[in-house]
């Protein structure tokens, strides 16, 4: 039996009603056809709790070191940002919330640029957040980047290991022969302004190791902000480790 499109709509849009507890505006622009996985309250939103699409992924521990620095280091205050790989949306909400200029956001899952999207509008008021869709066969960290486009802070909770492929939500786990991690390290001294941060969240020790040498090749400066060593690390590990990464001017 075919799901009449309308009555799904009807029924995740009563979804979100209850689940926070009051009546969301209906937009024109948001995408109502995904169903909800579950939410998530954190720290850094008081007001408000994500949205997770069924076919999105989201680990919170993933990125907890990130998100610090978004709330607390005002790395993203005044600032053009630019989030590979947004999935749910929260890093790219977070910046709005904490005065970023501008911010893109990027994914190859469409049902992640809808659960982004949806985010932004209820949890960053009035603030737009621009979310773009990369195509499957041009799966690169800038295929979506203008060549002209340039950002002050470059965020991202990467996929972490070396893997097939075979349905969208397999994109928040492999990244097929490293192609994404050595797209976005190419692709920074385009995209990243002059004294930019490139800042990556990972939890698997072999995929660290492979962009700490990755950067010693282009020579790029890689840094650690993390109480832990890579050595003492477990292959696959939470939270994930906070890395910062910058082209030498």
């Amino acid at each position: 039996m075919k799901t009449n499109p309308h009555r799904l709509m009807l029924s995740l849009f009563l979804c979100f009603w209850t689940i926070l507890g009051c009546q969301p505006e209906y937009r024109e622009d948001l995408d109502y056809s995904h169903r909800v996985l579950q939410t998530w309250e954190i720290d850094e939103i008081e007001d408000g709790v994500i949205v997770q699409f069924e076919e999105v992924f989201w680990e919170p521990d993933d990125t907890i070191s990130l998100r610090e620095l978004i709330t607390e280091g005002l790395v993203v205050d005044g600032r053009d940002v630019l989030e590979i790989g947004t999935g749910t949306g929260l890093l790219s909400v977070l910046s709005l919330r904490h005065d970023a200029v501008s911010v893109v956001a990027t994914d190859i899952n469409p049902a992640a640029v809808a659960n982004a999207k949806y985010n932004a509008a209820m949890l960053a008021d009035d603030r737009s957040l621009d979310v773009r869709l990369v195509p499957k066969d041009q799966p690169q960290a800038f295929s979506v980047i203008r060549d002209d486009e340039q950002f002050d802070v470059i965020v991202s909770n990467p996929p972490w290991e070396d893997g097939l492929v075979g349905k969208p939500l397999d994109h928040a786990f492999y990244d097929p022969e490293f192609e994404l991690m050595d797209s976005l390290l190419d692709g920074l001294p385009r995209h990243l302004k002059p004294g930019g941060r490139c800042l990556l969240a990972y939890g698997h020790r072999p995929a660290i190791e492979r962009l700490r040498e990755s950067c010693q090749e282009r020579g790029y400066a890689f840094k650690i902000l993390d109480e832990r060593t890579i050595e003492e690390l477990e292959e696959d590990f939470l939270p994930g480790m906070l890395l910062e990464v910058k082209v030498p001017l």
